[in-house]
């Protein structure tokens, strides 16, 4: 009879358990089914490659209004993607860039590209300087072994002068003519490691204008991380995973 309770007892809380996970999934689809069917896009994901840009262009392409969102949270990845949506995000009348937790590096120059941003009051961008295999350009030496120092130049260069632009934009009605430079110098990590995290009190300090994000965008990366399988990188739906 004890063996037969247990069993029983096990069975049930195997049954609700498996209720619980199904009554998890549907809501991750219908959450996936929300953004997709909106002006949010999502970019949360570790590493931000080609596939990711594709995703984020296309959905921009579509979108119906001279209106978009992206929500980030990431930690960057391959300049010519982050720079491509940065480029793309620019021509919208009104974006914004919301940060609930974390935008580092490429993240971050996407963000500064929106003309509103919006952090978590926890949330932190960093420096954008390009890395190379791991290391910062601008420290790889003239005679590096691997001959990546023209490569590294050209990078740093390219980033320098993008970065350059974007600030110049952000910081036009700006009173002090030495704060482009100051922000110049933060957000190319001159002082500090390249995933220093810059926060909202630093930007208000640097005259970037950064409002304050509602907890429920935090709650949308929980879940939108959830709802992806991270093994995989496919969205629990079936898709692909829109990184």
């Amino acid at each position: 009879a004890m063996n037969r309770t247990i069993v029983a007892t096990a069975l049930g809380a195997t049954a609700f358990a498996g209720a619980a996970l199904a009554w998890r999934r549907s809501r991750q689809q219908e959450l996936l089914q929300r953004i997709e069917s909106s002006n949010v896009i999502p970019i949360i994901t570790p590493v931000i490659e080609i596939p990711t840009a594709e995703y984020v262009l296309s959905r921009m392409e579509h979108m119906p209004l001279d209106d978009v969102t992206l929500v980030l949270h990431t930690e960057g990845g391959c300049v010519t993607s982050c720079v491509m949506i940065a480029d793309a995000l620019r021509k919208f009348t009104r974006s914004t860039a919301i940060v609930p937790y974390m935008a580092i590096s490429g993240g971050t120059l996407i963000a500064l590209n929106a003309k509103r941003l919006v952090m978590g009051r926890n949330a932190v961008l960093s420096a954008v300087d390009p890395q190379i295999f791991g290391q910062r350009a601008r420290h790889i030496p003239e005679r590096d072994e691997d001959g990546l120092h023209p490569l590294a130049q050209e990078y740093d260069s390219a980033v320098s002068q993008y970065l350059r632009t974007t600030l110049t934009d952000r910081l036009r009605d700006h009173p002090d003519p030495k704060a482009l430079d100051r922000a110049m110098s933060v957000f190319m990590g001159e002082n500090a490691p390249h995933a220093w995290p810059i926060k909202a009190t630093d930007l208000a300090r640097l005259g970037l204008p950064v409002e304050t994000a509602s907890r429920q965008w935090a709650g949308l990366v929980d879940e939108y991380r959830l709802a992806i399988d991270p093994r995989t990188g496919l969205a629990l739906r079936g898709g692909r995973c829109r990184r």
